[in-house]
């Protein structure tokens, strides 16, 4: 099964796209995959502190040993 794919189009700083290019050459990566899963994780990290965040405020319940 293939993913859907779609484009994306952004303006970056030269020298910030000079790095892109430079790490990703010196890793045998492809730029799109990098920036893909770049703003993948970003994003799931985010949700995460956001969930952990939430969980800070809830109330908490005391496990009792059996036996």
């Amino acid at each position: 099964m293939t993913e859907q794919m779609a484009n994306f189009s952004t303006t970056l700083r030269k020298e910030t796209k000079d790095l892109l290019e430079r790490y990703c050459k010196a890793r045998g990566i492809r730029m799109n995959h990098f920036v893909d899963v770049a703003i993948f994780e970003k994003i799931e990290d985010e949700m995460d502190s956001e969930i952990i965040g939430n969980r800070e405020f809830e109330k908490t319940v005391e496990w009792k040993k059996n036996g």
